[in-house]
């Protein structure tokens, strides 16, 4: 048996959700060195002399992905609802981009950084936010999250849109936006466009080339409302979807809220992952994406917040909502299961951002991200199954610790 050195931890007696398959190791023993899970097993380990902490009774699951969030508007939540997708979040002229440029910076940090700590005490470990504001919104994030112990995956975009009518002349992009990109690319992990119809097919294809130069990540949303698609199929002849694929070679998608059965077939063809954030399409009335079709299609499905003015960075109420709209969609109750929604908070965001090897599951030789979970509380004593309580039951105050890289980020375990 391995001795275990002074700056190795075990965590002791967890019942423990191990591996993309879910399952159940119960009273365990995971030892972590260097920030990474090295061995998980059912019988003890020597563990004299080292950091030990006491998980008996509690719940082990890994890391929740928040796989899309604008955490930039956190400082005006739920100011705006009841008004229209374009009346919020039109770049330039809608609500969001004017308080936005004539709010304070220190308050716009401020915001941000309590929407990142309470996304840490969600049980969120790892988001992706997509920056407006060039490379000055770059930096104001890295501020927001200094000294705390999250990952980030930032996702910038220039800060220059194309009028309509300049989308449909197919300009090129300025060669001052260019460099901008360029500049923007060394600092952020990719680009996450606003959409197609901000974009000419020229542009995108640059900021593609750009962007996988640098072996950088390429997102943008598409197909959230109906009035944008309509702009896309009159005046180039398909979708959104259609001019993402073909021209900005996307790593995910985010939204598809209006796909149309074309839309997901040729997504599901491309082998690329969406982005689905139901509680916000919902709230701005754009109707509910078609998870259920595209996962028949063999589509990998992650879950965002998306923007803090208008929902809760959690992903605990995410899941709960996506379930149950989804059964009563289908008016069927085995429409998906429990171990599908979970799939779209861990290891199908880790897939989207291509971290897989790394993150999304409990396994050896993963970054040792990692939440806590009582069972004994008040809201959780008597569950039966712990995967349907996950996506049904938990709240953020059933959490007693959040672990990233190896490290309590937040709350406490008990020490031996």
């Amino acid at each position: 048996m391995k001795s275990l050195t002074c700056h190795e931890k075990v965590i002791i007696e967890a019942n423990v959700v191990v591996k993309d398959s879910f399952d159940v190791i119960e009273k365990a023993f995971i030892r972590i060195e260097d920030g990474y899970f090295t061995e998980i097993r059912e019988d003890s380990l020597n563990s004299s002399g080292c950091l030990r902490y006491k998980a008996k009774g509690m719940l082990m699951i890994p890391g929740l992905i928040n796989s899309h969030t604008h955490i930039g508007d956190s400082f005006f939540k739920d100011f705006g609802i009841g008004k229209s997708l374009n009346e919020l979040f039109r770049p330039i002229s809608g609500l969001k981009h004017r308080l936005l440029s004539s709010a304070p910076e220190n308050l716009i940090v401020k915001s941000m950084r309590n929407s990142v700590f309470d996304m840490l005490r969600c049980g969120i470990t790892t988001f992706a936010d997509f920056r407006e504001g060039g490379k000055r919104g770059i930096e104001l994030i890295k501020k927001a999250i200094k000294g705390l112990r999250i990952k980030p995956i930032i996702l910038g975009r220039p800060n220059y849109y194309f009028n309509e009518d300049d989308v449909v002349k197919n300009y090129e992009m300025p060669e001052d936006k260019i460099r901008e990109v360029e500049e923007i690319l060394e600092i952020c992990d990719g680009i996450g466009l606003s959409g197609p119809n901000e974009y000419t097919d020229k542009a995108m294809r640059e900021l593609s080339r750009l962007a996988k130069r640098k072996k950088k990540i390429c997102a943008i949303h598409a197909c959230e409302d109906k009035s944008s698609m309509d702009f896309s199929i009159k005046n180039f002849h398909q979708s959104e979807v259609g001019r993402a694929l073909r021209n900005f070679n996307p790593d995910f998608i985010v939204h598809l809220t209006q796909a149309k059965e074309e839309d997901i077939e040729i997504v599901s063809k491309a082998n690329v992952p969406i982005v689905c954030c139901p509680r916000a399409n919902s709230i701005l009335g754009l109707g509910f994406p078609p998870i259920v079709e595209m996962m028949r299609k063999g589509i990998t499905i992650a879950l965002g917040t998306d923007n803090v003015m208008l929902n809760s960075p959690d992903l605990f109420r995410e899941m709960d909502y996506t379930s149950r709209i989804l059964r009563a969609l289908e008016r069927d109750p085995s429409a998906v299961s429990s171990e599908d929604i979970f799939k779209m908070v861990t290891i199908n965001p880790a897939k989207a951002l291509k971290l897989d090897k790394e993150i999304g599951s409990i396994e050896e030789g993963k970054i040792a991200n990692a939440v806590f979970i009582r069972m004994n509380t008040k809201n959780l004593e008597s569950t039966k199954d712990p995967i349907n309580t996950l996506v049904h039951r938990v709240r953020p105050d059933d959490i007693r610790a959040v672990m990233v890289n190896g490290e309590i980020a937040y709350g406490s375990l008990p020490k031996y």
